[in-house]
């Protein structure tokens, strides 16, 4: 018999976070498609990086790269794709989330695992789940025509504070 924790620990969903971050920040550093299907990606960035933010901000003390992201993400929500910082805001986005996943996300896998018992790992990675499940989405720009338009959690102006919000009501 398998035991189902390790893939529900709160080490192991934030460890995959890490993961499709990184990939996610390969995939821009590419640098292929159209300007519109960059806005695309970059919001796709925001949308996985403020759900992975919220899952991994009690273990964070607020500073670093995270917070440094946060502030990026929010000046690229109003930026146009074709606008000239918008390549710059998106490269200092994709390096601090990139200093986040080598850096300060293990540090806090490593806080995680040693404040919390696996039971407690476990329920939290549930909690983290369960969440994500219910709240509305932003799809990678490829799976944006296969899911229904009320189900997706629109970019723009807010999106940031819109997102989080989503996840704090489907975790209410």
């Amino acid at each position: 018999m398998t035991d189902s924790r390790p893939a529900t620990d709160l080490t192991t969903v934030l460890a995959g976070d890490h993961r499709g971050l990184d990939r996610l920040c390969t995939e821009i550093e590419l640098g292929q498609g159209s300007p519109e299907n960059r806005k695309d990606l970059a919001d796709h960035l925001i949308a996985e990086l403020v759900r992975h933010a919220v899952a991994e901000e009690p273990f964070l003390d607020g500073e670093g790269d995270l917070a440094e992201a946060e502030g990026l993400m929010r000046e690229l929500e109003g930026v146009g794709p074709q606008e000239t910082r918008f390549e710059r805001l998106l490269s200092a986005l994709v390096r601090a989330v990139r200093r986040h996943v080598h850096d300060e996300g293990p540090e806090a896998v490593r806080r995680v695992r040693l404040t919390c018992s696996p039971d407690r790992r476990a329920e939290l990675g549930e909690e983290v789940l369960a969440v994500r499940g219910a709240a509305a989405t932003l799809p990678h720009p490829d799976l944006s025509d296969r899911m229904p338009q009320a189900d997706q959690l629109w970019p723009g102006p807010g999106f940031v504070d819109r997102a989080r919000a989503a996840l704090r009501r489907a975790a209410g």
